[in-house]
């Protein structure tokens, strides 16, 4: 699977990840799939808040090029973003949790993979939860138009 993109439609608004959630041995960990993640990150805070989560203010680092990449610091600050927003919202069945990376620790694909399915996880769980939402004054009996058969 290379990237997938995700769209959804929350409060008239469109929030797109896009997600690897297969990598291997021999796939490369480039700045580019490190911007990705916090991209990925900024808009799942933002999806979150607009379904009234309070998520604390978070920091993103976007600008990441060939010369610079804040390996230990940026993994570090990115598992924390998204720690923060699952302990503000919701933890999702088959969710991996978080890790804290401290000089020595190795980071491979196996982590890579942890990371995109927090964030992939989060951000669907994110979508469901708007869906559930019921707003004053409207009627809820767990009819959706089409979804009973007709016999």
């Amino acid at each position: 699977m290379p990237y997938e993109t995700i769209t959804s439609k929350l409060i008239n608004s469109s929030y797109q990840i896009t997600v690897k959630r297969d990598w291997k041995p021999d796939d490369i960990l480039s700045f580019n799939a490190f911007d990705r993640l916090e991209t990925n990150t900024k808009v799942l805070r933002d999806m979150f808040v607009s379904i009234q989560y309070s998520i604390p203010a978070q920091t993103y680092v976007m600008n990441r090029t060939m010369s610079y990449i804040d390996f230990l610091s940026g993994i570090n600050r990115i598992e924390q973003n998204v720690e923060a927003i699952r302990a503000a919202s919701f933890t999702p069945p088959g969710y991996p949790g978080f890790e804290t990376w401290s000089i020595g620790k190795g980071f491979d694909y196996t982590d890579m993979n942890r990371l995109e399915e927090d964030i992939y996880l989060l951000f669907t769980t994110a979508e469901k939860i708007y869906e559930s939402i019921v707003y004053c004054g409207t009627i809820n009996c767990g009819y959706t138009r089409g979804a009973l058969p007709l016999v």
